[in-house]
């Protein structure tokens, strides 16, 4: 069990969020857009999905990993991948 979170933290390490209120968050290291509508924006950080849940988002900008996502921002979500 430690082992498989040791492995997951690594993969994660470098990801970071910065939050701007709730109307603009910023994702360091993102892999890629897994999905996304105007209600939830999906993104890869390795082994975690971060799903961000709102209203009116736009995916703003995705440059060298670095996501920017506006709109009226609800909640974020964790899921672990694989």
């Amino acid at each position: 069990m430690f082992d498989s979170f040791k492995n997951m933290k690594e993969s994660t390490e470098s990801a970071g969020i910065e939050l701007f209120g709730n109307r603009r968050a910023i994702v360091f290291d993102c892999k890629c857009v897994v999905d996304y509508s105007e209600e939830y924006i999906v993104l890869n950080l390795g082994k975690l999905n971060l799903k961000i849940k709102g209203a009116g988002l736009v995916l703003s900008s995705f440059s060298f990993g670095q996501t920017d996502i506006t709109g009226d921002i609800v909640s974020l979500e964790f899921e672990r991948v694989g």
